[in-house]
């Protein structure tokens, strides 16, 4: 037997008035009796035994792509604090902090408790 929310178009997480409204809508517009008949037995099986329409509710494929013509979505972004979980750093312990006395031409005396300068780094100095 066909799955009824399937097969009807309803929605399995509506309750059983929308079942209700929406198969008495389909029984108005039936053809023949015999349709009728069988969206009289789709509605019992709903609505009378809340085990049969839980089963068809959890075995119901929700439609999960999306509308035709709408692209298709973006890739999910991994999150940083995700990645970082457990290390506390800021912004102040990754950004590169330069020499404010050797951007205004003065020669800095060197500290022990100074903040290391870009034109320390032994990396850069053969950079031009």
């Amino acid at each position: 037997m066909d799955n009824p929310f399937e097969q009807y178009d309803l929605d399995p997480r509506e309750g059983i008035a929308a079942i209700t409204q929406r198969l008495k809508e389909l029984a108005e517009d039936a053809k023949d009796d015999a349709e009728r008949e069988r969206i009289r037995a789709a509605w019992e099986e709903l609505t009378l035994h809340p085990a049969r329409r839980l089963r068809a509710a959890l075995f119901a494929h929700p439609e999960t792509r999306g509308a035709l013509g709408m692209p298709p979505p973006l890739p999910r972004r991994r999150s940083l604090r995700s990645e970082t979980a457990g290390l506390d750093l800021t912004l102040r312990d990754l950004a590169a902090r330069p020499s404010l006395l050797s951007s205004l031409g003065v020669d800095a005396v060197k500290d022990e408790d100074a903040v290391p300068s870009l034109e320390d780094d032994p990396v850069l100095r053969g950079l031009p």
